[in-house]
């Protein structure tokens, strides 16, 4: 016999979510190199900067140039018209290194202080993400992977099994060009999930798989979101996109909570400064880790870039989300709903950037509100391989039928090698 939980799962929600407010946020980690906003530098596509054709991660050796012609801030017009010269390359250009290797590395560090409506609050200074990534290619065939260490998150990524202090790998991947002008790339290993905008913020609604809505968005985001699976990438001018077959995330034990299924996503850039594009996602899991029960998850949208003056891009992103938990269980986790999200980037100056995000996520499960966000953002490229950022988040999350506030300040200092 099935016991029905139904009278005790809005209780639990709501416990469960007023824990994951802080829990989530405190456990705030971040990765870099992953900016949609550079369509006001007339790139709509992402493989000519990344390693990854779909965005985020490993620089090649173009993407590091225009990080110090297009990214930082220049102090002198002489400076601006100068080539960025070795200091662009790893380690600062410490050393060359053959046209068949790229190499990289991240370091950010953050200091956090937030606050939600009947919990206490959190004060602490994060290490954020310590990461070595690298790609070696033999001919048309590319070998992708990264390698790092985590205190107390991206437990999604490790590689050992303490509980905290890991050794983590976001990405491992084997790829092979294909086409005349290797406009088509496929992988198979560890990968981000192609889906949507793809952005550094992964605590938005419409990414995060962890923290206070318990995953309600769509699970891609580039923190500790990635899958193991088989993907499908085309790249020419205007049009880009890409298809993952997902086998599920075999950093994960147990084996029944890997997420099987597939996800994707098609860009067409009518002009160099708009882009719009679909995106689609269905996955299956035997035991849904927070639900502990089966469930199917589908995530089907638009998004959109826009850039109507170089100082200005307008961004947006709208999903719709179902839930399908098998019959003869509760299925308070069952439903649809929608996230959404629209980001404004002003840069006044080269390097700095003043940005404002409005979010909004109705999870796709019964008797809980719909949440709201607002961000206020400032970044700062202020030297080389070096930037600043502080984040002020002001939240209303949905707690059952009911609303609780919470705030968040967060600021990062972020260097890549």
């Amino acid at each position: 016999m099935t016991m029905d939980t139904r009278a005790t799962q809005p209780a639990l929600v709501r416990v469960g979510l007023a824990i994951a407010v802080v829990l989530g946020l405190g456990s705030w980690t971040g990765r870099a190199h992953a900016y949609g906003w550079m369509i006001a530098r007339d790139y709509t596509g992402c493989g000519t900067c990344h390693a990854d054709p779909s965005g985020g991660g490993l620089l090649t050796v173009y993407g590091r140039a225009q990080g110090e012609v297009l990214l930082r801030t220049r102090y002198s017009r002489v400076a601006a018209d100068e080539e960025p010269g070795r200091v662009k390359d790893f380690l600062f250009g410490a050393f060359a290194l053959p046209d068949s290797v790229l190499l990289g590395g991240e370091y950010r560090a953050g200091y956090l202080h937030s606050v939600a409506a009947g919990t206490a609050s959190i004060d602490k200074f994060l290490q954020m993400q310590s990461d070595l990534q690298g790609q070696v290619s033999f001919g048309r065939v590319r070998m992708n992977a990264s390698i790092g260490y985590d205190h107390n998150g991206a437990q999604a990524a490790r590689l050992t099994s303490a509980d905290r202090d890991n050794l983590i790998s976001r990405v491992h991947w084997l790829g092979v060009d294909l086409g005349a002008d290797n406009t088509w790339l496929v992988r198979v290993g560890r990968m981000n999930v192609p889906y949507g905008l793809r952005g550094i913020e992964h605590t938005f609604f419409i990414r995060s798989p962890t923290g206070p809505l318990f995953g309600a968005g769509v699970h891609d985001d580039i923190n500790a979101g990635q899958q193991h699976g088989v993907a499908l990438a085309y790249n020419v001018d205007g049009l880009r996109g890409e298809l993952m077959l997902i086998a599920g995330n075999l950093q994960l034990t147990p084996a029944a909570e890997r997420e099987q299924g597939y996800s994707g996503y098609l860009e067409w850039a009518p002009s160099v400064h708009v882009a719009v594009g679909v995106s689609t996602l269905i996955t299956q899991v035997s035991r849904e880790p927070l639900f502990q029960t089966a469930l199917t998850r589908q995530a089907h949208g638009l998004f959109g870039r826009f850039s109507p003056l170089r100082q200005l891009t307008i961004m947006s992103e709208v999903d719709l989300l179902v839930n399908a938990q098998p019959r003869g269980v509760s299925r308070a986790y069952s439903g649809t709903g929608y996230a959404a999200l629209l980001q404004a980037d002003c840069e006044p100056v080269q390097g700095l950037h003043f940005i404002l995000s409005g979010e909004a996520i109705a999870p796709p499960y019964v008797q809980t509100a719909t949440s709201y966000g607002g961000w206020g953002s400032v970044a700062w490229f202020f030297a080389p391989h070096t930037d600043v950022r502080v984040d002020a988040i002001l939240q209303s999350l949905g707690v059952g039928s009911q609303h609780v506030a919470a705030s968040t300040l967060l600021g990062q200092l972020h260097v890549y090698l």
